[in-house]
């Protein structure tokens, strides 16, 4: 137990490292971490979009001020859904800027990391004290691959590496690791692996011969645009088919995983099944599963879509069927879920082929 505790500690710190590696901290620049001392509403005070009026007293945690107070006026539009709610005690994320000799101070955000890192702590030691060694290893797994998203991905994308062989060398690599750590040396690992890096590359096949079919230009998003902006040398079309590569990567390992285990036990029962029987069940598990797993993608997608699709309810003059599966980010998020689907699926008959030539291969010890 008291090494679990320790791969989680050290996981967590070297993770931390990795992200303000590269983005940056909190102690320089324009933002700093801030403490509300005082706010009061103040009188008789009126603009022009009737915002609320507060003087509010901050102490500069964090950042190039830090210990010092300052007075500032906070802006509240009455009747926003986006209200700050500020009280004394709150901690918040302040923005720092001087201009022209003069120093523009205000609030942009409740300080929330500290909250999710205290919350992600919580659950990662629920899951290693619950699952033991298994859940400390699935930690250890999505550690190395959250790096090589963050550390390593998006260093060679900015640096200008064409997206789609630097998505598949890192997919393959964050695929032989984590199931080099979950399952270890062993003929599930290959199966699960082989399997997985099959459905990968198919749905990222998928992905690239939908975005030529449909002339998707990669422009899904305000976010894309601004990319753009910052870096004109960015391949949009590239970065599309690299993220329906990593979107698709964890499903379909999924599916290779579960196959492949359910294989090498059904091998342990019937040490006797010739390699068709053996194909004959893996398509059978992969039909199961498949049915649950099509259901979990698709509703993960549209629950992150969810406020969108209400506003497309609500104004249907506007929006009607015809323009919304015109509209080049819903293609976009179409194509992101049957790629997802269509390597998940693939990488079921691809899985349970190598596993029935695997695990029948010669000697039946199962390794």
């Amino acid at each position: 137990m008291k090494a679990n505790v320790i791969i989680v500690i050290a996981g967590l710190v070297f993770m931390s490292a990795i992200l303000f590696y590269v983005f940056g901290d909190t102690q320089s620049g324009i933002y700093s971490i801030a403490e509300i001392k005082y706010i009061e509403e103040a009188e008789h005070e009126e603009t022009e979009l009737n915002d609320k009026v507060y003087i509010v007293e901050l102490e500069h945690v964090t950042g190039d001020y830090k210990g010092q107070r300052m007075v500032i006026d906070h802006f509240e539009t009455e009747g926003s859904v986006y209200k700050l709610n500020l009280k004394p005690g709150d901690i918040v994320l302040a923005v720092v800027e001087k201009q022209e000799d003069q120093l523009i101070v205000g609030i942009d955000e409740h300080y929330k990391s500290r909250k999710i890192m205290g919350m992600a702590v919580f659950l990662l030691f629920v899951i290693a004290l619950i699952s033991g060694v298994n859940g400390v290893k699935a930690m250890l797994a999505l550690f190395f691959t959250l790096i090589m998203i963050f550390g390593v991905m998006t260093h060679y994308l900015l640096a200008g590496f064409a997206p789609l062989p630097l998505t598949i060398i890192c997919a393959a690599v964050i695929v032989l690791v984590s199931i080099l750590i979950i399952a270890g040396f062993t003929k599930k690992a290959l199966i699960a692996g082989i399997g997985t890096l099959c459905g990968v590359v198919l749905a990222g096949f998928f992905g690239w011969s939908s975005a030529i079919f449909l002339n998707l230009s990669g422009y899904s998003g305000d976010e894309t645009t601004y990319l753009q902006i910052l870096n004109s040398n960015v391949d949009l079309k590239g970065i599309l088919v690299s993220g329906i590569i990593i979107g698709a990567l964890g499903a379909v390992m999924d599916v290779s995983i579960s196959i492949a285990s359910s294989l090498k036990e059904i091998f342990i029962a019937n040490p006797d099944y010739t390699k068709k029987e053996m194909f004959k069940s893996g398509m059978n598990i992969g039909r199961d599963i498949i049915g649950s797993m099509v259901n979990t993608l698709i509703l993960a997608y549209t629950g992150a879509s969810l406020s969108l699709i209400l506003v497309f309810s609500m104004q249907r003059e506007d929006f009607p069927l015809i323009k919304i599966m015109n509209m080049e980010f819903i293609c976009t998020e179409v194509v992101r879920s049957l790629a997802g689907l269509f390597g998940m699926v693939l990488a079921i008959p691809i899985t349970a082929f190598v596993g029935s030539i695997i695990y029948l291969h010669k000697d039946k010890r199962v390794v």
